[in-house]
């Protein structure tokens, strides 16, 4: 996992340098390439210092790291804060919904 940082650092400082306007002039598609829409949210990073480079060094990242796997652990309620010993519940924090959030088989809902 170190290489990978490591890797992804050194791809940054060469971004940085990134003339926004030249990478746009340069790739026609860019906006289409580095941006992604989820329901009404648009999430739009083409205007950022940011190639093919560094989002497949940032999926690399992300996969060396088990990110879904950790994801999917804190959807299910898994002890994942090591620190206090128990699940970190940010989702019944944001639930609206009438479902409940099952911690230990208890429903942690009001």
């Amino acid at each position: 996992m170190k290489a990978l940082v490591e890797n992804l650092k050194a791809t940054a400082r060469e971004t940085n340098a990134t003339d926004i306007r030249a990478a746009f002039a340069a790739d026609p598609n860019r906006f289409s390439r580095f941006s992604t829409r989820l329901s009404d949210l648009l999430l739009d990073y083409s205007k950022c210092a940011v190639n093919g480079k560094i989002l497949d060094g940032l999926e690399a990242l992300a996969k060396a790291a088990k990110v879904e796997e950790k994801r999917d652990a804190m959807f299910r309620g898994d002890i994942i804060n090591i620190t206090e010993g128990r699940a970190v519940l940010h989702t019944a924090l944001r639930n609206r919904s009438n479902r409940p959030i099952l911690v230990g088989g208890k429903d942690v809902m009001p």
